[in-house]
């Protein structure tokens, strides 16, 4: 199996139907933010679930277009607001919003896609789709939208504290990486009308990919070339002090003079590249870096655990295939 190709395929669906929907129109300056992050590209893997789960479940992958649509809606909007709060200069290699069309600009833009989201959910409404089903998924995308920011505001939190425990941070990135992908698991299943267990084991498996994303990206941003992820230097997660597992298991594991060193540099915008790799070092000491990729494998299996619940088929091959994905991917 090509898992990249059927990817690719899968993809083009989504951004043929964005293209369609984000069309210029007037203020021009506004459309163009509005469109900048989400037709810039980005792996559309949040749709992509949603089809796959309803496939697996025994429905028809087209109905999900318009969630899936709302789901990437919602994603770019939190984008361009992280962005904004996290004052990063690049995304996908290019300008993030605020950086191209200005603050004011970007902030009225990512609103705007919350709109989008529900008018594109509006599409989805009865009889097309059963009100009972269509009432759960309208309010399991409230609940992840007040979920993520949940999880924003307690990333701002852990800025400013070097004690955030591991319970703290899972809690963290459940809600604020993982809500989306909970609801395309979920999503897809109820668009099927999958059993009650099927909805629930495809939730679980969508939520658990979001946490195995997040972590691997974090991984990423100290292992690989930042280059290769349109980004900045490599661990620049660290210069802007941000909270991922590494930091938090490290801080959690290390002497208190190491700790200080460590406080020194996370979140110093002047500390050196060098610097930066010292702190890496540390993590791999302490065993931060093993234990991120432990969390990984764990995650992995419980997600593939989930699919025991639909029959076999190329969907779920695909879905199997996702969740290695998820470990191995370099960018």
């Amino acid at each position: 199996m090509d898992l990249e190709n059927a990817l690719r395929e899968r993809a083009k669906i989504f951004d043929s139907a964005l293209n369609g929907n984000l069309t210029h129109r007037e203020p021009r300056m506004f459309y163009d933010a509005l469109r900048w992050i989400p037709l810039s590209g980005g792996k559309r893997l949040r749709p992509i679930i949603t089809m796959l789960s309803c496939e697996a479940v025994g429905g028809v992958p087209e109905t999900t277009i318009p969630l899936g649509i709302a789901l990437e809606y919602m994603h770019n909007s939190t984008l361009i607001h992280d962005d904004i709060i996290d004052r990063d200069k690049w995304r996908r290699g290019l300008q993030t919003t605020h950086e191209k069309f200005g603050l004011s600009m970007a902030i009225v833009a990512g609103d705007a896609l919350i709109g989008e989201t529900y008018r594109m959910l509006s599409y989805m409404a009865p009889p097309e789709l059963g009100s009972v089903i269509y009432k759960e998924i309208i309010r399991s995308i409230a609940d992840a939208a007040k979920n993520f920011y949940e999880g924003e505001a307690m990333d701002i939190e852990f800025a400013h504290r070097f004690d955030v425990t591991l319970p703290e941070y899972m809690v963290m990135i459940e809600k604020k990486t993982a809500q989306l992908y909970w609801v395309s698991g979920k999503g897809g299943a109820l668009i099927a009308k999958g059993t009650r267990k099927q909805v629930e084991n495809m939730a679980e498996y969508g939520k658990l990919f979001g946490l195995m994303f997040q972590i691997k990206d974090d991984l990423l941003n100290i292992l690989t070339d930042q280059a290769e992820l349109g980004k900045q230097m490599v661990g620049s997660d660290i210069l802007n002090g941000k909270r991922t597992l590494m930091v938090v298991h490290a801080l959690s594991n290390v002497t208190d003079k190491t700790k200080k060193k460590m406080m020194a540099i996370i979140g110093n915008e002047k500390a050196t590249q060098n610097d930066v790799m010292d702190v890496i070092d540390i993590f791999r000491e302490v065993g931060s870096i093993d234990y991120s990729q432990n969390k990984l494998k764990e995650f992995r299996r419980n997600a593939k655990l989930c699919l025991d619940v639909v029959e076999e088929s190329e969907s779920k091959k695909l879905l199997m295939a996702l969740a290695d994905y998820s470990i191995t991917r370099n960018y």
